[in-house]
């Protein structure tokens, strides 16, 4: 079998591969992973927007683990939770969209009541689907009537049940006030039902027939922050029919984010004036945010902007006993605490349970 001739200079011009190329790609290599991972910790580790990440969960069993984080009392069948913002109690209230909660209050009932080590949970007083804070559940029937109990004492002892935080847009004129309030009924042919309105005039025959409902109600501004927001605390009553919502927008400070009654007062030639519910309620889909306090909260849409309410405080009269009424508080949530942040508005800071003795 012939050999091959051995030709020198044909393995001269052969690419030369030294130590050093390979080291070199070896190199290049670790540090493009590095980047891959520090891209990739730096994305893990970069803050999300509290507005557009209202709803922190993925899944049913991280809802469920929220709430019972969020549990501020669990005592003799009686459990109170923070409930986050815009979640429904039942899941027939669901709406699918990108900034919707994925889960209802209703389908994490029974998974919450193994986690808490009780039988079953019925809600006994939950807060409004578009605010957050106290909301109470009950394992066992007797104590949902002591709860009523302790709202009937309330009415006639004439305390207020419960304590919300606000932020409005603007401050309410006058800054504070303690009173009767009532809210009817605002009629008009080119409408068809009837629009919520507080009224200045009314007789007793009104309130009795329940075309007027009667309010009490104590509030004041509890800090004024950069323009033109401001914090405000309303003890009142009874929130029932979007009353606190109502109000304050007669009160030309309307919630920020309240998207039903929020435009019922507008900036015209730099004058911040009431208009018509008429006109107003069906004026837009969402409230007509001032663009200096979009860009001041770092979004471009109205509609993302959630109602600034928040239920703080509620109090049940001779709960804990004969001698002593039962306060449960509950801290506002990170996206009510960023939009206060945002405006330089101070929150208070109280214990999240007290036993107050009368």
């Amino acid at each position: 079998m012939p050999t091959m001739p051995f030709f020198p200079r044909f393995y001269s011009v052969l690419p030369k591969s030294n130590r050093f190329d390979y080291s070199l790609i070896k190199n290049n290599r670790r540090k493009a992973r590095k980047n891959n991972l520090s891209e990739e910790v730096r994305m893990k580790s970069k803050p999300v927007h509290a507005i557009r990440d209202i709803y922190p969960w993925k899944n049913k069993q991280q809802f469920v683990d929220h709430l019972a984080e969020n549990v501020i009392y669990n005592k003799d069948g009686l459990i109170a939770i923070n409930k986050p913002y815009g979640v429904p109690l039942l899941k027939n209230g669901l709406v699918k969209g990108t900034n919707e909660s994925l889960f209802s209050i209703e389908e994490a009932l029974t998974p919450l009541a193994s986690l808490l080590n009780v039988e079953k949970l019925l809600p006994a007083k939950m807060v409004e689907r578009f605010a957050s804070g106290v909301s109470l559940f009950a394992s066992q029937e007797k104590v949902v009537d002591k709860i009523r109990q302790s709202y009937i004492t309330n009415k006639a002892k004439k305390i207020h049940t419960f304590k919300y935080l606000a932020v409005t847009i603007g401050e309410p004129k006058p800054s504070s006030s303690r009173g009767t309030v009532g809210m009817g009924f605002f009629e008009h042919q080119d409408v068809e039902g009837k629009l919520l309105a507080i009224m200045k005039d009314y007789s007793n025959r009104k309130v009795a027939d329940g075309l007027v409902r009667e309010f009490r109600v104590n509030y004041k501004t509890l800090s004024r922050g950069e323009e033109p927001c401001s914090l405000v605390e309303i003890d009142v009553s009874s929130a029932k029919n979007h009353f606190l919502r109502v109000y304050l927008a007669h009160l030309f400070s309307p919630v920020l984010g309240d998207h039903i009654f929020g435009n019922r007062v507008q900036e015209i030639m730099g004058k911040r004036l009431a208009i018509s519910p008429l006109q107003a309620d069906n004026l837009s889909i969402f409230q007509k945010i001032p663009t200096e306090i979009l860009t001041r909260l770092k979004v471009t849409e109205s509609g993302i902007v959630p109602n600034c309410l928040h239920l703080s405080q509620m109090t049940l009269t001779k709960f804990a006993g004969q001698d002593s009424n039962l306060v449960l508080r509950a801290d506002p949530p990170p996206c009510f605490q960023y939009i206060c942040r945002a405006f330089g508005l101070d929150l208070p800071t109280d214990e999240s349970v007290v036993l107050s003795y009368v």
